[in-house]
């Protein structure tokens, strides 16, 4: 926007050229027209604001009768200019500085709320456990604001997960602000070689994160244990702890446990332990199930104790097993032998409720395809049979829209007593894939009457279907069919159960933040598990129950995500097995979650299945089976989430349970070295006939013990003797001294020798390992790879002198005629060359001074002349250096020039 003024002898007219705003330069002209008819001669004077300025000043006017002259001029908005409308003010002025016109030109500049957060030391060292650790976060506000933000420090804790500490505060324009935390790492993580304190900077009040940064925390104590870098403290690997608690349920019944879990590493492999032991008030033995000790040696794995071994034909109990993994993790074997007793010390005697082994071997091209073959026998004392069963699992993955997996299993079961050796099978097939956006996945099973497997007598047929009509329609259906008719030649049972479901619906176009699903839903369920409750006496006749529904789903969410709400209406008529009429059925089901908080209702009327039915029936004869649900869940976290709260309440009230309300408050709280908990939950049920209440009370401690990374293979320990070779002859004599506190990396751990110049590395893996280089107060050491594969190594780091290369920078510019710049000294980086072989990266310090250590030999050294400031540059970008072992070396300094102003004028006569 430009104002204007009017003079008799000469117009002026500001013209803004740039056409955007918000730009650094803004390029206006000024047009100057004499309507006199005499010459016309003075100057223009600009005023800016703070943070504006013209590239030039004190503008010459020279115009001839009539003529209109148009002048260029650029205005420089630099960072530091404040958000806002600036005036900028144009003088006209003749020779006597006689004023003989004003305008102003109004520019806004743009709003800007860039930010920036840095490690001030990337890398810190602590020497010892008490060490404290200082972290310091530097936020620099390179916007035109003030800006209100918090920083957010989080710092890994292997006892309880992560601890988030937040810094407030509000950092002034183009200015810096630190933050500093102060903290005192627990024992488990001031023991491991290294861990990140990650930094997170918000902007005030919209939590919007801006930037983010990292310091590691080395430990350099000159004696350290190994730890796999896989397994950093954020990481799941061996939490080593033991839980005592005490359970009280209702009046009588008290329970003692006692569980933990542990592993510690061996010179060859490692050991790794868990236990679960339980005794009740008035019971003779205790009770002892997850209870096992596994010893893992390369490949090869040892376990004795509770084996629980889910497979087709699942295996629980005593026993032991043996498991061999290759070492390229793609073949695996394991063998078992299992005699299926619940607890590991029971009574009974060994085998008396039957035995099992088993073998199992896989093979897994990748992720994506895989095959195993499975052999179990158990000897099942209940059937009075030996079950044998051997099949096949596949998995495989065709492309990124198909994949599949399937189960083929043979079983052959002798039944001694009565003669009869039974064959069997199995078959199962999932996929799922895409044709044309239409989304398909199934799951087919079938199993024989007398199949031993877990899934007996069952046939299974599930598919789903779903597909985008476009982007406001999509369309579901989904079908089950199943059958259950297991059979036993020693139990009497002839339970036959058949089901055919289907589902379909269509989602509608969203209104705001609600949806809406539509659809529809038939059951028919048919069985002869129930027919003892209904009049008639126990038969193989099936009764049968079948609906017809119609549903209606609707969900909202808030825009921000936090609230969401669903609400069910499903309603439709029903046929029940012993009713000649049609009934009416429906059902409302409702969900509120806002962070910590849900709440779900649910109220039926009407029976959907026949279970539901069958027992209604029992009770109340002409009564209409109805449900009333409520429950409301609390979860959340205090004290910077060390104590965690989960509470919750529900009331049922239907024919089977009547009116039964429950609660229950669980809390725990973590510490740094252990855990306390207390749960508790109360439930009171009220029949026609009957009322009872149960109070269970549970209270225990979790102490966390020292944490490892279970390795297992061989392990070694790496002693080292760092010392000055002033002798340089390489080998430690009476003219060297031990080097006291110098800190040495192997492989990627530093370490820091102690008073007499040792250090050493424990339980340290086989394999070859990198002594990296660190030049440090003018001595260094030689690079080499160490091959340890014994259980003592040990070797001597000599020392060698290094050179000393010195340098400099300095400005060279001309005051009045050298561009706006912002001259820095701190901060320049160079580069050293050796063999054109980048080695180093240094920068300048407050001085504009840098120290380079380096062996002998030539070198070359190199200004990066991006981290020059605006408007400068050099003519020598670099400089070779000869260095001596010993002597210092000091470089011409780097001269630093200024680029100079520029003013174009143009004249335009007029006929």
């Amino acid at each position: 926007m430009v104002s204007a003024q009017h003079t008799s002898m000469v117009e002026m007219e500001i013209r803004n050229e740039s056409g955007t705003e918000g730009q650094h330069i803004m390029d206006l002209t000024v047009v100057l027209h004499n309507k006199e008819q005499v010459p016309f001669k003075g100057k223009i004077n600009i005023r800016t604001p703070e943070g504006i300025r013209a590239a030039a000043n004190g503008i010459k006017a020279e115009l001839d009768p009539g003529e209109t002259v148009f002048l260029p001029v650029k205005i420089i908005v630099s960072n530091n200019a404040v958000a806002g409308e600036k005036n900028i003010v144009f003088h006209l002025t003749d020779l006597q500085n006689n004023t003989i016109s004003e305008k102003s030109a109004i520019f806004k500049v743009a709003e800007n709320t860039s930010l920036r957060i840095l490690a001030e030391n990337p890398v810190l060292y602590i020497n010892n456990m008490k060490d404290s650790v200082e972290v310091r976060a530097r936020v620099s506000n390179l916007g035109n604001i003030r800006q209100n933000i918090t920083v957010v420090f989080k710092i890994p804790e292997i006892t309880q997960e992560n601890i988030f500490v937040e810094k407030k505060g509000s950092v002034s324009m183009q200015k810096d602000s630190v933050f500093i935390f102060k903290f005192m790492p627990s024992g488990p993580l001031a023991r491991t070689s290294q861990f990140s304190v990650n930094i997170a900077g918000f902007r005030d009040p919209e939590k919007e994160i801006f930037g983010n940064a990292s310091v590691s925390v080395q430990n350099v104590a000159s004696s350290q244990k190994y730890q796999d870098p896989q397994n950093t403290v954020l990481s799941d690997y061996s939490r080593n702890s033991i839980t005592a608690a005490y359970r009280r349920v209702g009046e009588n019944l008290n329970m003692y446990q006692m569980r933990g879990a542990g592993s510690f590493n061996l010179p060859s492999g490692y050991v790794s332990v868990r236990g679960n032991i339980y005794t009740l008030n008035g019971q003779g033995e205790p009770v002892v199930t997850n209870t096992y000790v596994t010893y893992r040696n390369t490949n090869n794995e040892y376990t004795i104790g509770n084996i629980s071994k889910m497979m087709e034909m699942s295996m629980f109990g005593r026993g032991a097993e043996y498991a061999w993994n290759s070492s390229a993790k793609d073949k695996k074997l394991e063998l078992g032998f299992v005699d299926q007793a619940f607890s590991l010390v029971e009574r009974h005697s060994f085998l008396e409720y039957g035995y099992g082994f088993y073998a199992r071997g896989s093979l897994m091209q990748d992720a994506a395809r895989s095959f195993s073959a499975t052999y179990v026998f158990r000897n099942d004392p209940y059937e009075k049979a030996r079950h044998n069963l051997v099949g096949t699992d596949m998995q495989y993955v065709f492309n990124k829209d198909w994949n599949m997996t399937a189960k083929v299993y043979s079983g052959l079961s002798v039944y001694d007593q009565i003669n009869i050796t039974k064959p069997s099978m199995a078959v199962e097939s999932r996929y799922s894939g895409i044709i044309r956006k239409i989304n398909l996945n199934g799951n087919y099973f079938y199993s024989t009457d007398y199949y031993p497997g877990n899934r007996r007598g069952i046939l299974q047929v599930q598919q789903n279907i779903s597909a985008n009509i476009n982007k406001d329609y999509s369309v579901y259906g989904n079908i089950l069919i199943s059958n259950f008719s297991p059979k036993f030649y020693f139990f009497n049972n002839n339970l036959i159960s058949d089901t055919f479901r289907v589902d379909t619906g269509i989602s509608l176009p969203k209104i705001g933040n609600t949806g809406f699903t539509l659809g529809v839903q038939y059951q028919d369920e048919k069985s002869n598990a129930y027919n003892n409750f209904f009049t008639t006496a126990p038969n193989l006749e099936k009764k049968t129950l079948t609906a017809q529904r119609v549903t209606d789903y609707m969900t909202w969410s808030s825009h921000n995500a936090r609230h969401s709400a669903v609400l069910g209406l499903e309603g439709g008529l029903v046929e029940y097995p012993d009713r000649k009429y049609v009934g009416f059925q429906m059902k409302t089901l409702g969900n509120y979650s806002y962070k910590w908080f849900n709440f779900n209702l649910l109220y039926q009327y009407g029976s959907y299945f026949l279970s539901e039915y069958a027992f209604s029936k029992v009770l109340n004869e002409n009564s209409t089976y109805k449900k009333l649900s409520l429950s409301a869940f609390v979860n959340e976290n205090f004290l910077d989430r060390r104590l965690a709260v989960a509470s919750g309440a529900t009331y049922t009230d239907d024919i089977f349970y009547g009116k039964s309300p429950s609660a229950f408050v669980n809390l725990k709280y973590s510490g740094k070295t252990c855990a306390v908990y207390l749960n508790t939950s109360w439930f009171y049920y009220s029949s026609r006939s009957s009322n009872n209440s149960l109070l269970t009370l549970e209270a225990g401690i979790t102490v966390n013990l020292k944490t490892n990374t279970p390795d297992p293979g061989k392990k070694g320990n790496i002693t080292a003797f760092v010392y000055y070779d002033r002798n340089m002859n390489g080998i430690y004599d009476a003219d060297d001294q031990a080097a006291e506190n110098y800190l040495v990396m192997l492989d990627k751990v530093s370490f820091r020798t102690d008073s007499k110049g040792y250090l050493q590395y424990k339980a340290l893996p086989f394999g070859k390992y990198p002594l990296r280089q660190i030049i440090q107060k003018g001595w260094y050491y030689d690079e080499k790879e160490i091959d340890l594969n014994n259980y003592q190594y040990v070797l001597q780091i000599p020392l060698h002198q290094n050179g000393t290369l010195k340098g400099s920078i300095s400005y060279d510019f001309n005051e009045k005629t050298a561009m706006e710049f912002d001259p820095k000294f701190g901060g320049i980086v160079f580069n050293i060359y050796r063999n054109d072989q980048l080695l180093q990266r240094m920068v300048t310090d407050d001085n504009g001074e840098f120290v380079f250590f380096l062996e002998s030999g030539k070198y070359r050294i190199e200004l990066n002349e991006n981290s020059l400031p605006e408007n400068t540059y050099v003519e020598r970008t670099d400089s070779e250096a000869d260095v001596t072992a010993g002597k210092i070396l000091t470089l011409k300094p780097f001269v630093i020039k200024v680029k100079e102003k520029r003013i174009r004028v143009k004249k335009f006569g007029t006929p």
